[in-house]
């Protein structure tokens, strides 16, 4: 029996280092074929130190230009411009946290401003998730075996795929979620000053790649409180001073997205797309859509409800089957986000 099982392992671990491998593969071939979108323009011009109203202004004139003069004068590093002006560049659509398009900066004067060399940056710090997604699982579930099936799954499925062949900030994004989220748990473990300045710098890291890593720190905090059942724990305590530096390393960007966003000429931007009426049925389609495309890079319409059923029972699994120091986690985590 003993023989049977190890021989039924040794064919999963194979199995994992497979699709391991096909991941790795996805994720650094054909860099440059596929199209360099607006959003990838949008992050060579803002590296290139230009804003959108700069190109709009200087462009829409009623003149001809090539292509390739475009990318000479906007999406291409030249000596007229300046890391200032990347600064000043995303200090103009505070709305995407600096960390990676300063990163990129300096990417693109090491390795070039190629597509392959913009996409090969995301592509790199995707991989950083497989060894971070795996960390995670050791922290929360002890067992390296859920960890090697977490790294499978996310080594190839689409929108991680999608994401880290991207010329975008999300590739950065998801890893600094995995490691905050790994530090929080094992700073409740070890319950050490240190472990908990990690996690402050963590929420830093993660609130300098995205804005909306503050829904994470949120869930992060709903997950403490309520495991600590609502008391000033030492944990509870803990995390709200690794909080609040973790926001405070982060206040001068914070600063500069608030004074964007309340300045009157902006205003409007802003708050159209706000006050737009969104209907429960939309968010039931966005939803679905989303678990889907974790599975299946593709628009299945009603058979869709077949995932989103397996995606529910898995959860309900969990937490029938786990302490609630896991499904607790989990659970606020996908609840806080959607």
């Amino acid at each position: 029996m003993k023989v049977g099982r190890n021989w039924r392992y040794s064919h999963i671990r194979l199995l994992i280092v497979i699709i391991l491998g096909l991941g790795i593969f996805f994720r650094l071939v054909n860099l440059d074929r596929k199209v360099y979108w607006q959003d990838e323009a949008a992050t060579s011009l803002r590296i290139a130190g230009h804003t959108k109203e700069e190109f709009t202004q200087q462009v829409f004139n009623g003149q001809v230009i090539s292509v390739e003069e475009l990318r000479q004068r906007y999406l291409y590093l030249n000596p007229k411009t300046s890391l200032n002006d990347t600064v000043k560049a995303l200090k103009g659509r505070p709305e995407h946290s600096p960390l990676y398009y300063l990163m990129a900066r300096f990417w693109a004067e090491w390795f070039g401003t190629s597509v392959a060399a913009m996409r090969s940056l995301p592509a790199l710090i995707s991989l950083l998730v497989f060894p971070s997604i795996y960390w995670l699982c050791l922290e929360l579930f002890e067992s390296s075996f859920v960890g090697w099936i977490a790294v499978a799954l996310i080594a190839v499925s689409p929108v991680h795929v999608l994401y880290a062949q991207e010329a975008r900030e999300y590739s950065l994004w998801t890893l600094t979620i995995v490691l905050s989220s790994t530090s929080l748990l094992r700073a409740t473990r070890l319950k050490t000053n240190f472990s908990w300045t990690i996690y402050a710098v963590t929420i830093a890291l993660g609130l300098y790649s995205h804005l909306f890593f503050a829904l994470i720190t949120l869930g992060h905090g709903i997950y403490i409180v309520t495991l600590e059942k609502f008391r000033f724990s030492k944990n509870a305590i803990a995390y709200l001073f690794a909080s609040f530096a973790g926001l405070f390393a982060f206040l001068p960007w914070l600063w500069i997205a608030i004074t964007y966003f309340l300045s009157s000429r902006n205003r409007s931007r802003v708050m159209v797309p706000v006050e737009e009426k969104i209907t429960i049925k939309y968010l039931v389609d966005e939803w679905f859509r989303n678990i889907n495309r974790i599975f299946h890079d593709a628009d299945l319409g009603s058979p869709n409800i077949i995932l989103v059923a397996l995606a529910v029972f898995s959860i309900y699994f969990i937490c029938r089957h786990t302490p609630k120091r896991i499904w607790l986690f989990i659970l606020t985590l996908v609840g806080v986000t959607a």
